[in-house]
């Protein structure tokens, strides 16, 4: 009778780890995010923007990709870089800006939406209450409000960067 009990613990332990998702694709991962990121669009943003509500809109794009066109008053906090940086007040003071609190609005964005809504998982995961996500990213923006761009010109000719991405490692 010990060893039926045992085998069948043995048999319940092996199928339960193979029921646990391993090996997941980035657009898997991106879906499961999505399940539990909320998402805004560049109309709602630009009424956040125009708001008296206390808010950070952050690019997660890498530097170079940021440079080129993003939404202004945002502010480049690669997502390699994410984790280390948001809390950092070093890093928000070379910014010119406070370290965003928990309770405060965080809109999110890449080129397209996909790192962005891994990124706002995260934050979630970290504590941060309201993490929203621009739905179609920069891309979005860009075609929403044309008008309402901007660019870093002293980096695309070359200049030095403005502030190190840390990394923390």
């Amino acid at each position: 009778m010990k060893h039926l009990f045992a085998y069948l613990m043995c048999l319940l332990v092996v199928t339960s780890c193979q029921m646990a998702p391993t090996n997941l694709s980035v657009d898997d991962m991106v879906k499961n995010a999505a399940e539990v990121v909320t998402y805004t669009t560049a109309d709602q943003l630009m009424k956040i923007m125009q708001s008296d509500e206390v808010f950070t809109v952050i690019d997660v794009r890498q530097n170079n990709e940021h440079y080129y066109g993003f939404i202004p008053g945002s502010v480049n906090v690669p997502r390699g870089s994410m984790e280390f940086n948001i809390g950092t007040e070093a890093f928000w003071e070379s910014e010119g800006l406070y370290v965003p609190q928990k309770e405060e609005t965080l809109v999110l964005y890449c080129k397209k939406g996909k790192r962005s809504t891994l990124a706002a998982q995260t934050l979630l995961q970290m504590g941060y209450k309201k993490v929203l996500v621009l739905e179609g990213g920069w891309k979005s923006w860009e075609l929403t409000y044309p008008d309402f761009c901007d660019k870093n010109l002293d980096m695309l000719a070359g200049g030095p960067a403005k502030h190190d991405d840390g990394g923390g490692c």
